[in-house]
């Protein structure tokens, strides 16, 4: 019974973000159709952030 309850609720879950995920694209297609969504990180941000917060060697 846990089983198939853990197993619906996983399901209910997936169903519920493709339907989310489908309405964003129809907006996305609908009203912006040449506004790119950011959907990648910079390289040279990536960078600035690794140095700052892993390394810890930019000056303050």
């Amino acid at each position: 019974m846990v089983f198939a309850v853990t197993l619906l609720g996983i399901a209910l879950l997936l169903i519920l973000g493709i339907i989310f995920f489908t309405i964003v694209k129809y907006i996305q297609r609908k009203y912006y159709p040449t506004w790119k969504f950011p959907d990648y990180v910079s390289v040279g941000y990536m960078e600035y952030l690794y140095h700052k917060f892993i390394k810890r060697d930019l000056p303050k």
